[in-house]
This record gives structure tokens, C-alpha cells and sequence, in this order.
């Protein structure tokens, strides 16, 4: 009686302690409760560890196969979202900036005009130094010697953590000035330009998986 009574309290432990099938599919419903929560690293963790821990739940791999697509999909869309929410606050920072430049351009002669600080606009005829960003957003400063001009697309701005400024001998403080807020404009659009490849990077990679889900692939 007492063989029997292990034995039946044997089958019990057996049939109540989950099987590697059961565990997998669990892992594969914590990944699928990871991605709707946005929490993608997790989700991929727990795929990895399901392929690594089952190896021989096919079943279960399968499906988790055609999840990842998924992921990879859900993903991409709140990265494209985050992309272009982001863009779309560079754009409105960029525009604002503007308004403190002027714009010159003669439409007869230039098919680009340059953005300068007010104190710059019009004749530079009495200028040694001034500093212009490009309405493509390449910046360039051009120092004015002995009725010879120096260009110049490079130079270090100084702040106020302590970094110093490369200028020219003859440029001064004001020209400084002019210099570092055109390099703020000129970081506004260096920043819209990769905000803008980085929303176009992810738009191809949702339509990608969008793709190879209705597909079936």
C-alpha cells in the first residue's frame, strides 16, 4: 500500500511540474508582454533564451519565429514615431532660430542665400570679420585682409565650460559672438538632416516587415 500511495503521489508531482513545451510557450508570452509594453531589449532577451534553453521545442520555435517579425515591426514603428516626434521639435527649433538672422539673397545672382546676424546684414564692406550659415546649413566664416578674403569652414567655438575659440588676429569679441550663434544655427540644421535620415531609416525598415508579414515570409 505504501508503493502505491508514492507511486500516485509520484504521478501527481509529474503531471503538475510544467514540461519544457510549457515553459518555452512561456517564455514566448513574456517576450509578446514585453513588446506591447515597449520594452524591446526584454523581448529579445527572452526570445534568445527560449532558442537557447529548448532547442528542441519546434513547435514552439516556430512560433516564436514568426513573432519576431512582429517584434521587429512594433518595434520599428516606435522608433519611427520617437524619430519623427523628435524632428518634428528640431524643425520648430530651426525655424525659431531664423527669425534671429537675416536672410540674403539675391535671387538674380544666388540660387543660396546666407543667414548672417542683424549686426552683419547689408554692405560688408566695412567689415574685417563676419561669420554666415548657408540656407543649406554649411557654415563658413570669412576674414577680410588688406582687401583679400579668407574662408574659412572650420573653426572651434568657445563656451562656457572653457574651451577657446580659433579666430582670426583681427577678429573681435562681437565677431565672436556673431561666430558662435551661427554655429548654434548651423547645429540646428546639421540636427534636422539626421533627425531626417533617421526617420527615413526606420519608415524603410516598417515597411520591410510590413511587407514580409503579408507575405507570409
Amino acid at each position: 500500500m505504501k508503493n502505491v500511495w508514492i507511486l500516485l503521489c509520484t504521478l501527481l508531482w509529474v503531471a503538475c511540474t510544467p514540461s519544457n513545451t510549457d515553459n518555452a510557450f512561456e517564455l514566448l508570452n513574456q517576450a509578446r508582454s514585453a513588446m506591447h509594453q515597449n520594452r524591446y531589449n526584454d523581448a529579445h532577451t527572452l526570445i534568445d533564451s527560449l532558442r537557447h534553453t529548448y532547442p528542441k521545442e519546434v513547435d514552439c520555435r516556430k512560433a516564436a519565429l514568426a513573432f519576431y517579425d512582429s517584434l521587429e515591426l512594433h518595434e520599428a514603428k516606435f522608433a519611427f514615431a520617437k524619430a519623427d516626434s523628435a524632428l518634428t521639435f528640431k524643425r520648430l527649433e530651426l525655424e525659431d532660430r531664423k527669425k534671429q538672422f537675416v536672410l540674403e539673397k539675391d535671387g538674380r545672382f544666388q540660387s543660396v542665400g546666407n543667414y548672417v546676424v542683424p549686426a552683419h546684414a547689408g554692405s560688408k564692406t566695412h567689415l574685417k570679420f563676419f561669420a554666415e550659415v548657408a540656407e543649406d546649413g554649411t557654415m563658413q566664416i570669412v576674414s577680410i585682409d588688406n582687401k583679400r578674403k579668407y574662408h574659412f569652414t572650420r573653426v572651434a567655438v568657445g563656451d562656457a565650460r572653457g574651451s577657446s575659440a580659433i579666430l582670426p588676429p583681427n577678429a573681435t569679441a562681437e565677431d565672436a559672438l556673431a561666430v558662435e550663434q551661427c554655429y548654434q544655427l548651423a547645429r540646428l540644421f546639421a540636427d534636422v538632416k539626421a533627425g531626417q535620415q533617421e526617420v527615413e531609416k526606420q519608415m524603410l525598415k516598417v515597411r520591410f516587415y510590413e511587407q514580409k508579414l503579408e507575405k507570409g515570409e
